[in-house]
């Protein structure tokens, strides 16, 4: 059986606001409500587009010292 691998969003999140990127500027990029990125920190799942556009933010704001950028995961 394979493994799903879930992105931990509190992780990806909380990363971007140490960079400075508010959550209203992720919520403007990816399009929905600034109370939408909130519940995806607090335990929410995003949509696969807007997760996807979430982690494209992601990687290209975050350095993790390895060349293939790894994902936060539970």
């Amino acid at each position: 059986m394979r493994k799903t691998l879930r992105v931990d969003w509190f992780q990806v999140i909380t990363q971007l606001e140490a960079q400075g990127v508010t959550l209203r500027s992720q919520a403007n990029t990816v399009g929905v409500a600034p109370g939408t990125v909130y519940y995806w920190k607090t335990g929410g799942e995003p949509r696969y587009y807007t997760g996807s556009k979430l982690l494209d933010l992601y990687a290209g704001r975050i350095s993790t010292g390895y060349p293939v950028l790894t994902l936060p995961s539970t």
